[in-house]
């Protein structure tokens, strides 16, 4: 039935998540409470798709992990923070976009790289091992980035075990006993309406920065645009020009929005996680015009 592609169709949801946001998100507070066990949900089923036994010997992880850290954790942050140094001056936005910098690659990385083509099991040891490396590098980037304010240990480790650790070990022991067919065959629609609720909560806690500060809406903006569709462009035109894998740029660009924005709104509140709602806006542009192109071709 038509209404239930549409029902499924991401373009579709996302767009109402951000349309009933702006409308009626600031009447329905509570749904922010919602958004870390929708995330983690979602979490569990994307990694769902990634059994750890298929990357033994562990050394076969090392170049893609690695290369996953350096542009995903290194070149994207640096090019990010740099410009959110220079013309963010509100601390909170800062956080927001130092928790975007620290956030794991997006899940959505492996399901592109086969659309685009390119090396499916590279892209997935690239995301894992990145995930893996989180636990350590966003406690000590937070740190240095953030301060003493960043280090609050329980809530950390119940957004880690929440968003990072319990998704990896339940989503492998789903594979392990046989439910993985079965959880993936509604693995987009799960996916999408968890993000749904994401995205719904945090714009409709910052829709009055839509409405009356469009100055700090623009400069949110550039900031993301530089950072996603800016450097994915240049990534295509490297990565054509020296027929490198096309997931590599996947990997360099694609930051879990949903987590940044979940986890500045649970450590720092509604402001701080506005950053990750409009990054998830680019990301999700960029990647409609990848799928066009993939079409085209």
């Amino acid at each position: 039935m038509l209404i239930i592609k549409i029902l499924k169709n991401r373009n579709f949801i996302f767009i109402l998540a951000f349309v009933l946001g702006l409308s009626i998100g600031h009447l329905v507070s509570w749904v922010k409470h919602l958004t870390l066990p929708a995330l983690a949900i979602v979490m569990v089923v994307s990694l769902t798709q990634i059994p750890i036994r298929s990357f033994l010997p562990l050394k076969s992880m090392i170049k893609p992990v690695l290369l996953t850290i350096i542009l995903n954790y290194f070149v994207f942050s640096l090019v990010m923070l740099t410009m959110a140094w220079f013309i963010i001056p509100e601390k909170e936005l800062w956080i927001g976009f130092v928790i975007i910098a620290m956030a794991p690659p997006g899940v959505a990385i492996a399901p592109f790289t086969s659309i685009l083509g390119g090396d499916v099991k590279f892209a997935l040891a690239g995301v894992i091992g990145a995930y893996i490396a989180a636990l350590i590098i966003i406690p000590l980037a937070g740190l240095v980035l953030i301060g003493q304010s960043f280090i609050q240990p329980m809530r950390l480790i119940i957004i880690f075990t929440e968003l990072i650790i319990a998704p990896i070990i339940i989503s492998q022991i789903f594979i392990k006993v046989k439910v993985d067919k079965y959880i993936l065959r509604f693995k987009g629609v799960i996916v999408n309406w968890g993000l749904f609720v994401v995205i719904f909560a945090v714009i409709g806690l910052n829709r009055n920065v839509f409405f009356s500060e469009p100055l700090t809406l623009a400069r949110i903006s550039l900031i993301c645009f530089v950072s996603v569709v800016g450097l994915g462009l240049l990534y295509e035109f490297l990565t054509r020009r020296s027929k490198i894998d096309p997931g590599i740029m996947l990997l360099g660009i694609m930051k879990n929005g949903g987590f940044a924005s979940a986890t500045a709104l649970a450590l720092f509140g509604d402001r701080a996680s506005l950053p990750g709602a409009v990054l998830s806006v680019f990301l999700v542009i960029f990647l409609l015009y990848l799928s066009f192109r993939a079409r085209k071709k």
